[in-house]
C-alpha cells in the first residue's frame, strides 16, 4: 500500500505534466481569424486560409456574398449589379476557380461599332477569322491602326503580368497616342470600349492598367457564368465549411482585438482583416486617394425581339453620345438570363445622373433609334442600377502589395481590389496575398 507522500509527489508529477501538454497546445493552436466583408477578395482570404486549417469566420453586412459582384433575379430575369464580365485568363480566377461548373458563356471576340453613318463590327481575326474581311474594310482606322493593334497584341502577350505593372505610367489616352493610333482609331474603337471597362470617358487610367486588359483579351475570353456573375462567389462561398459567414452583421467599429457591432453587441477575434470597399469600413485604415472611384448607372430593358442576334458587345462611337456608353444583349450571352420568348438588354452610362430612372431610359431609347428604328419602343425598363461605387480609382496601379499594404497592426489586415487595381483578379489576389502574410506571420 502506497504511503500518502507518495501519492502526493505521483499527483504532482500528473499535474506538471497537464500543464506541459496545455502549454505545448497553447503554441501551436492556430488563432482564430474573423474577416470582415464576404466580397471577392474577402471570400478569397477565407479560402486559403481554411485550406491552411485556420478557424475563418467571415461577417457580411448584406443579405449575402458576393460584394459589388451580385445578381438579382426578377420576373425570371437575372440581373447582375452593374455590366460586369470575368476574362478567363485572370491568374487567380484559372487557380481557384472551377469553370466547367461555372458553365462560362463567352462573347465572341470583337464588337459591334454605332457611329453616325450606321455600324460596322470589329474583331480579332486570329481568334475570329470569319471577322477578317469585315475587320480590314470596317471604317474604324487605316490599315495602319489595324496593323499596329495586331503588333501591340504580340507585344503584350510575350510580357509577363509583372513586367506590364512595372512600366513607368502615363495614362490610357497619351499611352494609344504614343502606340501611334490615328484619333479615328482612338474615337471609334478604343474610347468607347476601355471607358466601358475603366468606367471614365477620358481614359485617364493607367497606361499599365491598359496594357494588362488588353493582353487578357487576346489571351483569354471574356464571359459570363450560365447563371449570372454571383455565381464566382457563391462557388467560392462553397469551399468553405457551413456556418462560416454570418449575415446581415454590420461592423461599426474595430479596437484592439474587438469587432463591434451596429446592433450593440461585441465579438472578439485573435485576428481581424477588413475586407470591405475602400469608402467602407476600410476607409478609417487607407489614404483617402485610394478611396476615390468611378461610378455607372446600368438600365436592364426588356423586350420580345432582339436588336442583334451576336454575342457581342455594342459600343456607342457616336459624336454626339450623351446616355449610352455600351449596350450588351445578355440573353444572347446566355439563354438563361431571360425567360423563354423574352430578350434582356443591359444599357450602361458613365456616372450617375441627377435625373429620374424613368427618364434615363426614355433618354438611352431615344439615343439608340437613330439605329434600331421604332423596336426601341417596345423595350420595358425592367430595373436601374446606380452604383456609386463600382471601381476604385486607376489612375496610378499596381500588381503586388507589400507587408505594409496589408499590415495595419500585429492582428488588424486589410485587402481588396482599392490597393492594387479595379479587377476581379486584384481582388481576389489581395485576398491571397493577405492569407499568406497571416500564416507566415503565424509559423
Amino acid at each position: 500500500m502506497k504511503s500518502r507522500f507518495e501519492k502526493s509527489e505521483r499527483d504532482f508529477l500528473f499535474y506538471r505534466l497537464d500543464l506541459v501538454i496545455l502549454k505545448s497546445d497553447k503554441q501551436t493552436m492556430k488563432p482564430t481569424i474573423t474577416i470582415i466583408g464576404a466580397g471577392l477578395s474577402g471570400l478569397t482570404a477565407a479560402v486559403y486560409l481554411h485550406q491552411k486549417n485556420y478557424q475563418v469566420q467571415l461577417i457580411e453586412a448584406s443579405d449575402r456574398v458576393g460584394g459589388r459582384i451580385k445578381t438579382d433575379c426578377i420576373d425570371g430575369f437575372r440581373l447582375d449589379r452593374g455590366f460586369q464580365v470575368l476574362l478567363t485568363d485572370y491568374p487567380e480566377t484559372k487557380a481557384l476557380l472551377d469553370y466547367q461548373k461555372l458553365n462560362l458563356k463567352p462573347f465572341i471576340p470583337g464588337a459591334t461599332v454605332l457611329f453616325e453613318g450606321g455600324q460596322f463590327d470589329i474583331a480579332d481575326p486570329f481568334r475570329r477569322p470569319t471577322a477578317l474581311f469585315a475587320t480590314l474594310f470596317a471604317p474604324v482606322g487605316s490599315l495602319k491602326d489595324k496593323v499596329q493593334t495586331f503588333w501591340l497584341k504580340l507585344k503584350l502577350v510575350r510580357l509577363s503580368n509583372s513586367a506590364i505593372f512595372k512600366q513607368p505610367e502615363t495614362d490610357t489616352y497619351s499611352q494609344l497616342k504614343r502606340y501611334g493610333f490615328s484619333q479615328k482609331m482612338i474615337d471609334r474603337f478604343y474610347k468607347p470600349f476601355f471607358s466601358g471597362i475603366f468606367l471614365e470617358n477620358e481614359l485617364t487610367t493607367s497606361s499599365n492598367m491598359f496594357d494588362f486588359v488588353m493582353k487578357q483579351f487576346s489571351t483569354g475570353d471574356a464571359a459570363i457564368p450560365e447563371l449570372g456573375m454571383e455565381e464566382i462567389p457563391k462557388q467560392l462561398a462553397a469551399l468553405l465549411p457551413e456556418n462560416s459567414i454570418q449575415f446581415e452583421t454590420k461592423v461599426t467599429a474595430i479596437e484592439n482585438n474587438t469587432i463591434y457591432l451596429e446592433n450593440g453587441s461585441e465579438m472578439n477575434s485573435d485576428i481581424i482583416v477588413i475586407a470591405t470597399e475602400a469608402t467602407g469600413l476600410a476607409g478609417n485604415y487607407i489614404a483617402q486617394q485610394k478611396q476615390q472611384s468611378h461610378s455607372v448607372t446600368t438600365v436592364y430593358f426588356e423586350a420580345t425581339k432582339a436588336p442583334t442576334n451576336q454575342a457581342v458587345v455594342i459600343l456607342n462611337a457616336s459624336e454626339n453620345k450623351k446616355w449610352v456608353n455600351n449596350l450588351t444583349v445578355m440573353s444572347n450571352i446566355s439563354n438563361k438570363y431571360a425567360p423563354d420568348g423574352k430578350v434582356l438588354l443591359s444599357i450602361s452610362y458613365n456616372g450617375i445622373p441627377e435625373i429620374d430612372d424613368t427618364i434615363v431610359a426614355e433618354n438611352m431609347k431615344a439615343e439608340l433609334k437613330q439605329w434600331y428604328g421604332n423596336q426601341v419602343d417596345d423595350w420595358k425598363m425592367l430595373k436601374t442600377y446606380r452604383i456609386q461605387y463600382a471601381l476604385p480609382n486607376q489612375d496610378s496601379v499596381s500588381d503586388e502589395l507589400t507587408k505594409t499594404d496589408m499590415k495595419i497592426n500585429d492582428n488588424i489586415f486589410i485587402c481588396g481590389d482599392h490597393l492594387m487595381n479595379g479587377s476581379i483578379n486584384a481582388a481576389m489576389k489581395s485576398g491571397r496575398l493577405v492569407a499568406a502574410l497571416i500564416d507566415e506571420k503565424k509559423k
